[in-house]
């Protein structure tokens, strides 16, 4: 069974940053672009270079789990997301994110319930620091921002006071019930003896709980916000597009947490979706948090619990199965609640997507989405022109064999590194075993990186943000549950770690991980032999 990578965090912010430019470059006095309604089909890239080293500046410190870490830069546009580390920009102090969408939010994480959110737009450079208290450098942009259209958060947080931390609480109340309640220990130690489903209805209960506590602080919020961003916009200090983004953000922060709490009943709580889907240009993070809601309240409650104890919870692919049936949705509210639920089942139940992706294909009318959801989650087949017991695919989407590859790097000693786009362990050896590709560089010692994604996109997209995309030797393996290499060296697990000799036989079918201090002198042992 390969490793789940967990990714029920908490979400938390984003930074205003720095050079030693200002920020009047491409900004006017007037914001002059309207919200773009229109979805341009050529993709593009946002671009943020950081000019210094990642810092997280906060930790999550309670009596039951004494510290705990975010470290995570965030994109999102209409319907897709994507994480980079911290450890990921590091290096080379930059992050990119390619769209189709015109505009798209980037989040930094500062600490637990803090977050600051910029929308950007397709094709913008920026310049950014991890020092909250500095600017955002606009390098390049076609659209012309207007003066505070990156420091709106930061204004709110010191106007508003806790507004942060009320808007942090409000995008993940798992992790804030969790805190909250879970500060005495005793309560803790109950929630730890509790067994399988029972973990999972117990968050269910916190959730509500929470949302019924934040409720009547976000109306305040969202309704002080308002007037504030009334203020600034009146006086053109933020353009249209950032104005209506903030607008919607809170009042979806706060619609969310209506039907969380059910303090809003579902006809009404359906009749707001459909106006917002209907109305607003551009269906942020926050709209999209509103139908999964939507869906866990009134669709996913009804399916049953997993029977996986390490899961604890509700049946991601019942739920998809109770929005496919309800006579109550909207076709267009119900295509998207779709899409999003692909995700889940995706991410707990990937064995199983493809069966629901081709059902999503054959109710679905909307183009557009059935192409987006068979790229990112339909698995690959192709059809191979020679036996192999390994058959791989290189970044250009030609194919290769285990056997082709062993013999071209013949003489040379290659350490295969098995890893999985999923597979947190696996991303976090990633870096030592870059460092080895410099430590032995040219003294004929060669890594393998071999992905057991079953989907290209999902490597592609890996490989380029951990920087492996421009090596000649990462490779997605292709047909994984026939090949007879994988079933042979019961490769059930990753990451995973072999050893090729300089003759191409395999002489540790289970190597060292590449941070083992070991590794390095089995390297140097096997370079030494002739």
């Amino acid at each position: 069974m390969y490793f789940l990578l967990n990714l029920s965090v908490v979400f938390i912010g984003i930074t205003m940053s720095s050079c030693t430019e200002t920020n009047s470059k491409n900004v006017t006095d007037k914001p002059v672009n309207k919200v773009d309604s229109i979805q341009n089909t050529n993709e593009g890239v946002v671009h943020i270079q950081f000019i210094d080293k990642p810092e997280f500046n906060g930790d999550l410190k309670t009596k039951t789990m004494k510290t705990g870490r975010v470290e995570y830069l965030d994109f999102y546009d209409d319907l897709e997301a994507e994480r980079i580390s911290f450890e990921d920009i590091a290096g080379k102090k930059m992050a990119s994110y390619s769209t189709y969408s015109n505009q798209v939010i980037v989040r930094r994480y500062l600490g637990f319930f803090e977050f600051q959110d910029f929308l950007v737009h397709k094709g913008d450079s920026l310049i950014m620091s991890f020092d909250r208290n500095k600017p955002v450098v606009i390098k390049h942009s076609s659209y012309n921002y207007a003066p505070q259209d990156f420091n709106i958060e930061n204004s709110l947080n010191k106007k508003f006071t806790e507004s942060y931390l009320t808007t942090g609480k409000a995008y993940d109340t798992w992790s804030v019930a969790f805190k909250h309640f879970f500060d005495d220990p005793q309560e803790s130690k109950n929630q730890q003896l509790r067994k399988g489903y029972e973990k999972g209805l117990y968050n269910e209960n916190l959730e509500n709980q929470m949302g019924k506590l934040l409720v009547p602080s976000m109306e305040v919020l969202n309704n002080n916000t308002q007037q504030f961003l009334d203020s600034l916009n009146k006086n053109n200090l933020i353009s249209d597009a950032v104005y209506t983004f903030y607008q919607q953000k809170y009042s979806n922060l706060l619609l969310k947490l209506k039907i969380m709490s059910g303090s809003i009943d579902s006809t009404l709580a359906l009749n707001e979706i459909n106006e917002r889907l209907d109305k607003q240009s551009f269906h942020d993070e926050y709209f999209n948090q509103c139908l999964d809601n939507f869906e866990k309240k009134y669709f996913t409650t009804k399916a049953k619990w997993t029977t996986s104890e390490y899961l604890n919870l509700r049946d991601p692919k019942e739920s998809f199965t109770f929005v496919k049936n309800s006579t109550l949705l909207s076709p267009k509210l119900k295509e998207r609640m779709l899409y999003i639920s692909l995700n889940k089942i995706d991410r707990y139940f990937h064995d199983d997507v493809d069966k629901y992706v081709k059902n999503f294909t054959e109710i679905v009318t909307d183009k557009t989405l059935i192409e987006k959801a068979q790229l990112k989650y339909q698995k690959d087949v192709f059809s191979f022109k020679s036996p192999s017991n390994l058959h791989l695919l290189t970044l250009e989407k030609k194919q290769t064999t285990i056997e082709d590859l062993l013999q071209k790097k013949k003489g040379k000693v290659l350490y295969i590194d098995f890893w999985a786009s999923w597979c947190g362990p696996c991303i976090e050896e990633m870096k030592y075993s870059k460092s080895h590709i410099q430590n032995y560089k040219n003294k004929n010692l060669e890594i393998l990186f071999l992905s057991m994604d079953d989907n290209y996109q999902k490597w592609n997209k890996a490989s380029e943000r951990l920087e492996i995309n421009n090596l000649d030797n990462s490779f997605q393996i292709l047909n994984i549950e026939n090949s007879k290499f994988i079933k042979e060296h019961k490769l059930k697990t990753i990451p995973r770690y072999m050893i090729i000799d300089k003759n191409g036989v395999l002489i540790n079918q289970d190597a060292p991980r590449p941070s083992d201090p070991k590794i390095r002198q089995i390297f140097d042992d096997l370079l030494k032999k002739k």
